[in-house]
């Protein structure tokens, strides 16, 4: 019995050498061939395996850093607490306000998720409408998928706007201060409009980490939302009154 405490002790320290390990590196830090004998071990310590890289990596729980997305990324590989792609695809689409088109969801997730949705569908386990002649898929329920339509109707898609769906992740240091920087070059109002639009391009928590980003009060961040997806948006003059060409006057003959 010793032996087998030290050898899950060992995989324990393994995991928390490196964070994520392959099926390879468990058994020969376990010192076995068999499948079986590493998943016995990972059965007691609460593992995840990526959906990522067709599920090649793991993780325990204990480890993962979860976003508010249900997601968390380490050295490129990416896990969910959903599980599978196909089940992360599933909650992601079913939780949603107003549905996913392929690639809106493939760039929340990083992966491809094309051939999942497809699958899902076929299963019945999404269902998927034309919106705009383009594809949105949407869950099963029908007072579920009434209201994402409708949602999806009301506020078109964020793919067709030309913003990066996920600044936080995909630009650099250098980047986000110049997006800090232009920030500050926008009024009170500005400010809290264009927060409140990469905040609905974030989705769920999006609030949250804009407010993150910008340093903006989160509240003032969500009354942007509000205002925009209310279209409550009052368009100031540009000029000041009196400003701009003067009109010509008549010249009186005398």
């Amino acid at each position: 019995m010793r032996s087998e405490n030290y050898r899950a002790e060992a995989l324990v320290a393994l995991f928390r050498r490196r964070k994520i390990v392959t099926m390879a590196e468990m058994k020969d830090v376990l010192g076995t061939e068999v499948d079986m004998t590493v998943f016995r071990k990972l059965q007691k310590l609460a593992y995840c395996s990526s959906y990522s890289h067709r599920g090649k990596f793991y993780t325990i729980e204990a480890l993962a850093q979860f976003d508010d997305r249900n997601l968390w990324t380490c050295r490129g590989v990416h896990f969910s607490r959903f599980g599978s792609l196909i089940d992360t695809v599933e909650q992601f689409v079913t939780r949603s306000e107003r549905g996913f088109c392929a690639a809106e969801l493939t760039a929340e997730l990083q992966v491809q998720t094309k051939e999942p949705l497809l699958k899902l569908v076929t299963e019945r386990r999404l269902a998927r409408d034309e919106v705009a002649r383009q594809f949105v898929y949407c869950a099963t329920d029908l007072a579920k998928r009434k209201d994402q339509l409708q949602q999806r109707r009301t506020y078109g898609t964020a793919e067709a706007l030309p913003f990066s769906r996920d600044p936080m992740a995909e630009t650099s240091d250098e980047t986000k201060a110049a997006i800090i920087l232009f920030l500050s070059t926008l009024d009170e109002k500005q400010r809290r409009l264009y927060a409140g639009l990469e905040s609905l391009r974030f989705g769920h928590g999006g609030d949250s980490r804009l407010a993150e980003l910008t340093g903006l009060d989160v509240h003032t961040i969500a009354e942007g939302r509000r205002e925009l997806l209310a279209r409550d948006v009052q368009l100031d003059r540009i000029r000041r009154p009196g400003g701009g060409r003067h009109k010509l006057e008549k010249k009186h003959q005398k």
